[in-house]
């Protein structure tokens, strides 16, 4: 790495607040390695890769990584990840067991409350506010956005990355592609490049593959030093700060939500089984995330949207629950969460749902 290459900021003093609030229990893993790429590319080089827009960016925020390792295992679980290797711990009890067994989320200290959950909620959306940029790709490549990312989507996974790295990688590419024009042609390095940056931040070391088999797999003839200096490139224009709030964070968090303040929720699921509902739930905003029509909208939105469709389609009494999510994710714009959820209608009515 070069020697004036910036570090992942610190964590912000909200978010630090917000931590303690929670009685102490720190929510936080440690901070993942960053990789460690070939030279890095020349100004020219940066320039003829990725050309900044008229829009400036804002400063280098001053908060740090924030990853809710347990809400990723939960999907990741639900989606049919390889599962995390977590630490030994007691055996549950009788009832944990039995919570467990219906979809109450926990992490490695025990069983989560609404009020732990509430804490995941605020600071994974501090952290998507401290770095969300909403806008519209530019117009000549959204019909090719939308084939790239379902590509990405449908390509076997061979290597067994999770959804949450998929989502991850969905997010950078998101993040990037409203902040900068590129060029046409380049927008497949940086779609599999974006996956990349997501599997060293998110996938255990001995998953993460060799990057001649990732390239033989994803990248059509690219060379490792392509994909490497693509990565800093890609670094560069976000400011080294991946740990933003991911639309299947605020997905697995307000679904956990639901199910804990309404069990008999559970009774209306497919096969009463919510990490099957949960893996349903996370196609859809897949599927959504490849539309660039819902770029303008923030992830936490369009996860409350899917989940809130859900709602409407499972329960006759829809209203109540829906209103309670409403007030705990702080919704003050409704005018954007109606625009979303007419746009979301639309694109979930070309997926072919799996039979329940």
């Amino acid at each position: 790495m070069a020697s004036d290459a910036r570090l992942p900021p610190e964590r912000s003093a909200s978010e630090e607040s917000a931590l303690q609030s929670s009685g102490g229990f720190s929510l936080l893993p440690p901070s993942p390695s960053k990789a460690s790429p070939a030279a890095p590319p020349t100004s020219s080089e940066l320039q003829a890769i990725l050309k900044p827009r008229a829009a400036s960016f804002s400063a280098p925020s001053a908060s740090g990584p924030l990853l809710s390792q347990h809400l990723a295992a939960v999907a990741q679980q639900a989606a049919g990840g390889v599962p995390t290797t977590a630490p030994a711990a007691s055996p549950p009890s009788t009832q944990q067991s039995s919570q467990r067994d219906h979809g109450v989320p926990s992490d490695w200290s025990g069983l989560l409350d609404e009020h732990r959950l509430l804490v995941h909620l605020h600071l994974a959306q501090l952290r998507e506010e401290r770095l969300w940029r909403g806008g519209n790709l530019q117009a000549e490549i959204c019909n090719d956005f939308q084939k790239v990312v379902l590509w990405l989507l449908k390509r076997e996974n061979i290597f067994h990355f999770s959804q949450t790295t998929f989502n991850l990688a969905l997010t950078i590419l998101n993040r990037l592609l409203v902040s900068v024009k590129i060029k046409k042609r380049l927008l497949q390095v940086i779609t599999i490049t974006s996956l990349r940056l997501a599997v060293k931040m998110n996938e255990e070391e001995e998953l993460i593959p060799r990057i001649k088999d990732f390239i033989k797999h994803y990248g059509f003839g690219y060379t490792p030093n392509e994909l490497l200096r693509m990565e800093l490139a890609i670094l560069d224009r976000l400011y080294w700060d991946l740990h933003t709030g991911t639309p299947l964070e605020f997905l697995t968090i307000f679904h956990s939500l639901v199910v804990l303040s309404r069990p008999h929720v559970v009774e209306l699921l497919p096969q009463r089984n919510p990490s099957l509902h949960v893996a349903s739930l996370t196609r859809q905003l897949q599927h959504c995330m490849a539309g660039h029509q819902l770029l303008q909208f923030k992830g936490s939105t369009l996860a409350l949207v899917i989940i809130t469709l859900e709602l409407e389609r499972l329960m006759p009494d829809w209203w109540t629950p829906i209103s309670d999510l409403l007030k705990k994710a702080q919704v003050i714009c409704t005018e954007q969460y109606s625009c979303c959820k007419e746009l979301v209608k639309q694109h979930l009515g070309s997926l072919n749902q799996p039979p329940a």
